[in-house]
């Protein structure tokens, strides 16, 4: 198998200038790159840049992938509209990461699996994945309690060490949580284990607007001079973000260690696990019932089901043939002697050469299985 990786980088807050763009040229001159992308993929080689420096610079999201399982997620994210003292207490170890770079802080996300089962391509979306970058700003810490699960699945959190507060609605994660659960792999039984202590996501905007209407004329005239100022500026985001690193949080219950976290997780899984047998022993036994029927049914008319699949043979309709052949070899293998495959299904095989469509299907698709 070979090599492949694919780098992809986004602007979000401003496209990038002719200037940039060319410096960006001068690093990748296979690249694709516009105002507000650059992507590349690679069999052989690799970026002759250092993506975290790419992101400090240029973008404010980047993903990475590459087929022997590593992948990678990072954000750029404006100090000012975060509250990194609230962020500081997930982000730890190698897997999860955030630091400051001039004006912003980098999220860095990691994800490994040292033995990938298929060929990685196409694995993931930046696009599903850069709305994290506006909940984050919005003060959503589902996103960095995530990272924190993260950081513990990495092994980089001690297993006698407390989890942070847990955010509330982690049991009802955001389409672009989802995506990040599924493009890192973050343990989804680790996941539903942590949300057991954790609240409902409720409606904050009744207690947003009650809270921006007692603000005091001062206060008031401040966000509406930042608005003008920057015309950019996400008010509702950045007022909601405020409100909520303002407001006094519900009372937690008592903080886990990632030993009792792990443990929750582990019966989570056999949970799961013991569930998905039992639906899986009760589909298969309903099929053989199903299939039990089928085959009565065709016991009763063997010689008229001969003729039928000879029919659908003349015809081309190889998909309802091939179905109806294996069926009546399977009633023959049930049923014995009694009801004999091979002789009539050679006989018709002769008086049918020119369709040999059918035949080399079948001999490729089912006849290794012998009757």
């Amino acid at each position: 198998m070979s090599e492949y990786q694919c780098y992809e980088f986004v602007a979000l807050d401003r496209p990038l200038t002719p200037k940039q763009m060319a410096e960006l040229r001068a690093i990748s001159t296979r690249a694709e790159i516009t105002p507000t992308r650059f992507w590349n993929e690679y069999q052989w080689g690799d970026l002759k840049a250092d993506p975290a420096k790419l992101v400090e610079r240029y973008f404010d999201a980047h993903m990475y992938f590459a087929n022997w399982g590593t992948h990678r997620l990072m954000l750029r994210v404006p100090s000012a509209r975060v509250d990194a003292k609230a962020m500081k207490a997930y982000f730890v170890g190698d897997a999860a990461s955030v630091r400051v770079a001039g004006d912003h802080l980098i999220v860095d996300l990691h994800g490994e699996d040292e033995d990938p089962d298929y060929y990685e391509e196409s694995q993931g979306s930046l696009g599903a994945l850069a709305p994290l970058r506006t909940e984050l700003m919005r003060g959503d810490l589902r996103v960095a309690y995530l990272a924190w699960l993260l950081a513990v699945g990495a092994g980089d959190v001690g297993e006698k060490d407390t989890e942070p507060p847990v955010p509330p609605g982690l049991s009802d994660l955001t389409a672009a949580q989802a995506a990040m659960v599924e493009f890192l792999r973050i343990d989804e039984d680790l996941i539903s284990a942590a949300a057991a202590a954790g609240s409902e996501q409720s409606d904050d905007r009744p207690a947003l607007r009650k809270w921006v209407l007692a603000l005091a004329p001062r206060a008031k005239d401040e966000w509406l001079r930042r608005a003008i100022d920057d015309p950019d500026l996400a008010l509702g985001s950045e007022l909601l973000r405020t409100f909520r690193a303002e407001a006094k949080p519900a009372r937690a219950a008592g903080r886990r260690t990632v030993a009792e976290l792990l443990a929750s997780a582990e019966k989570q899984r056999e949970r799961r696990e013991r569930a998905n047998a039992e639906r899986a022993a009760k589909t298969k036994n309903a099929a053989e019932a199903a299939r039990k029927k089928r085959l009565d049914a065709l016991a009763k008319r063997v010689d008229a089901a001969w003729k039928e699949l000879e029919a659908l043979v003349e015809k081309s309709a190889y998909e309802q043939a091939i179905q109806l052949a294996i069926d009546l070899r399977d009633l023959a293998k049930r049923d014995g002697a009694s009801i004999p495959f091979a002789a009539p299904f050679e006989a018709m095989r002769k008086r049918q050469l020119r369709r040999r469509g059918f035949f080399d299907r079948w001999k490729r698709e089912n006849e290794p299985k012998r009757w």
